[in-house]
C-alpha cells in the first residue's frame, strides 16, 4: 500500500506537471526548448533506481539533508514522471497538423478558445493511450522504492 500511495502521489504531481513542461517543450524560444530537452534527455538517460540512490544516500552524504525514503520516491518518480509525460504531451501538440491551428485562428478564435475547443481535445485523444501506459511503468517501477528502506506495511 506504501508503494503504490507513492505511486498515485507522483502520476498525480507529474501529470499536472507533465502538461504544463508539454507545452513549455513547443515554444518558439529556442533557449526554453534547449533546456527543457537537457532536463528530458538527463531524467531519460539516467536509470530510476541510480536516481533514487542519489536523492536517497547522495543528499545525505553532500549536503546534509537527511528525507524520507518515500520523499525521495516521491521526488524521483515525479521528476521522471513528469518529463515522460511532458514528451509525451509534446508529442501529441505536434502530432496534430498545422492546418487545425491555422484555420482556428481564421474562424477568428483567441488561443484561449482555440486550445480549449480544437487542440486540447484531439492532444487528449492522443495522449490517453500512452499516458496509460505511461502510469502502468510508475506503478511497477515503484517496487524499486524498497531498496533504499521503504517498508510494505500492511
Amino acid at each position: 500500500s506504501v508503494t503504490l500511495w507513492i505511486s498515485f502521489l507522483s502520476i498525480g504531481i507529474s501529470t499536472i506537471a507533465g502538461l504544463g513542461f508539454g507545452i513549455i517543450m513547443t515554444s518558439k524560444n529556442k533557449l526554453i526548448v534547449w533546456m527543457s530537452r537537457i532536463y528530458l534527455e538527463t531524467i531519460r538517460i539516467v536509470p530510476q533506481l541510480v536516481l533514487l540512490f542519489l536523492f536517497y544516500f547522495g543528499l545525505a552524504r553532500g549536503f546534509n539533508i537527511n528525507i524520507s525514503g518515500e520523499l525521495a520516491a516521491i521526488i524521483v518518480f515525479s521528476l521522471w514522471g513528469t518529463a515522460e509525460m511532458g514528451d509525451l504531451v509534446r508529442g501529441a501538440i505536434t502530432s496534430l497538423p498545422k492546418h487545425q491551428f491555422d484555420s482556428g485562428l481564421a474562424l477568428g478564435l483567441n488561443k484561449r478558445s482555440l486550445y480549449r475547443y480544437v487542440i486540447i481535445p484531439q492532444v487528449l485523444r492522443r495522449l490517453l493511450p500512452q499516458a496509460i501506459n505511461l502510469v502502468t511503468r510508475m506503478i511497477k517501477t515503484s517496487s524499486l522504492v524498497i531498496l533504499i528502506g521503504v517498508v510494505e506495511v500492511n
